[in-house]
């Protein structure tokens, strides 16, 4: 049975995140279960076009 995962984990740094799977502290899968349950908030990207004639 996989540890008690803190929600506000999945705003902190990746690297936060991968010591802590290195430490054991959360599992993999729990990690994944959690990515899992996010919204997909992909119809709120806009589009950058970085042209250097814009400069």
């Amino acid at each position: 049975m996989g540890k008690k995962v803190n929600v506000e984990l999945l705003s902190t740094d990746r690297r936060i995140i991968s010591r802590k799977l290195l430490a054991g502290e959360i599992y993999e899968k729990d990690l994944h279960g959690l990515l899992k349950k996010l919204p997909d908030v992909s119809d709120n990207a806009e589009e950058v076009n970085l042209d250097d004639s814009e400069k």
